[in-house]
């Protein structure tokens, strides 16, 4: 069993969102809710590294978490909404809004009191926006327990 609580998280991201965009880089971060197994969270995705493709998601749904000797792992999944926006070399193609879908999982170790640091979040999700992107994601980041 683990902890029951809540607390935010901040993260580096790297993706790669297929359809030859080459990679892009963002950041995640949200809050969740935890019980001793289930709990809910809110995750925002911000991809705007990249020259030809940007790509922005919020979604919420459940998320599983357990500790093991040393880490806590956890699996999240949610469904919300999501933009991309295309370029070329002369300026914009245009901005779509669509449905979005995004699952994560990975672990974290305790560092400090009440920090933690999520070592691993790897994701993949979809975005029918547009012609639709599924990025691959990886993540490194913190998380701060509010309680």
């Amino acid at each position: 069993m683990g902890p029951r609580g809540g607390g935010v998280f901040a993260e580096f991201t790297a993706a790669d969102a297929g359809q030859g965009a080459g990679a892009i880089t963002g950041g995640s971060g949200g809050g969740y809710v935890q019980g001793h197994v289930l709990g809910l969270v809110a995750r925002a995705t911000v991809l705007p590294g990249n020259y030809s493709l940007h790509a922005y998601s919020a979604v919420i749904g459940p998320r599983l978490a357990v500790s093991v000797p040393i880490f806590r792992v956890f699996l999240e999944g949610g469904g919300g909404m999501g933009r991309t926006d295309n370029y070329n070399g002369q300026g914009p193609l245009g901005t779509s809004w669509g449905a979005a879908w995004q699952v994560d999982a990975g672990f974290s170790h305790r560092i400090l009191g009440r920090i933690d640091w999520r070592i691993l979040d790897a994701g993949y999700g979809h975005i029918y926006a547009g012609s639709g992107v599924s990025p691959v994601m990886l993540s490194t980041g913190l998380a701060l327990h509010v309680w």
